[in-house]
C-alpha cells in the first residue's frame, strides 16, 4: 500500500497476502477431493445442494482471490493486467452467484446466511461498478471500487483466520455467527481507511458520473 506502508513492508504485505490467497485457492479447488470420503458436518449438508452453484462459489471465489492478489503485482495499464481483470470479474460473478445460493442453506440459518448473502451481493455490486468505471475510462474511481471488491474477495482469508481465533474464546456456533459478519465487514473498514489515507491525501481526482 504505497503512501501508507514503507516500501519494504508493502512488499512483504503483498507476499504474505499472495501466499494466503494461493493457500485458500488450493483448498477451494481441491474441496471435492479433500472431502470425497467424508459425510460429516458441513460436508453432509453440502452434498444435498446444487453442485453447479456449490462449485461455482468454491472455484469462482477461489480463483478470484488469487487473481486479485496477482493483480497487485501487475503493471497498469498492460495487456496482462486487463486480461487478468476480465478473468477476475468473471470469477467474481460465478463466486457471488454461488455465494447467494449457499447463503440460503447456511449453517445456523438466517443469522449467518444473511451475513453471507450481504457479502455476496456487495461483492458482485462493487465489482460491477468497478467494471463500469474502467469501461468509462475513469481509472481513479475504478481503482477505488476494485479494491473494495478485492477486500470482499479476501473475506475467504479473514474467515479462515478469524474462526479459529474466535473459537478460542467462544463456542463454535457463536464464533461462526460472528465470523459470518466480521470476515467481510472488517475488510471493508480496513480498505476504506486505506483509501482515505492514500487516495484522498494524494487528492486523486474522481471526475464524471457513472450511469448504471
Amino acid at each position: 500500500m504505497p503512501g501508507l506502508l514503507p516500501s519494504a513492508r508493502h512488499y512483504r504485505f503483498k507476499v504474505v497476502l499472495l501466499m494466503f490467497a494461493f493457500a485458500v485457492t488450493a483448498y477451494s479447488l481441491g474441496y471435492h477431493w479433500i472431502y470425497s470420503d467424508s459425510d460429516e458436518g458441513f460436508i453432509a449438508e453440502f452434498r444435498i445442494l446444487n453442485p453447479f452453484l456449490l462449485y461455482a462459489h468454491f472455484v469462482g471465489g477461489g480463483l478470484a482471490l488469487s487473481l486479485g492478489a496477482i493483480q497487485l503485482w501487475t503493471k497498469r495499464p498492460s495487456r496482462l493486467h486487463r486480461w487478468l481483470g476480465r478473468a477476475y470479474c468473471l470469477c467474481v460473478v460465478a463466486g457471488a452467484m454461488g455465494g447467494v445460493y449457499l447463503s440460503f442453506y447456511s449453517h445456523l440459518g438466517a443469522i449467518t446466511g444473511s451475513g453471507f448473502f450481504i457479502a455476496a451481493v456487495l461483492w458482485f455490486c462493487s465489482t460491477f461498478i468497478a467494471l463500469r468505471f474502467v469501461l468509462a475510462r475513469q481509472f481513479d474511481a475504478h481503482r477505488r471500487w476494485i479494491l473494495r471488491s478485492f477486500a470482499l474477495s479476501c473475506a475467504a482469508i479473514s474467515l479462515r483466520v478469524l474462526l479459529p481465533l474466535l473459537s478460542l474464546v467462544f463456542s463454535f456456533e457463536t464464533s461462526y455467527a460472528l465470523v459470518a459478519w466480521l470476515c467481510w465487514s472488517i475488510n471493508l473498514v480496513i480498505i476504506e481507511i486505506y483509501l482515505f489515507y492514500t487516495l484522498t491525501r494524494a487528492k486523486a481526482p474522481i471526475t464524471g458520473s457513472l450511469t448504471l
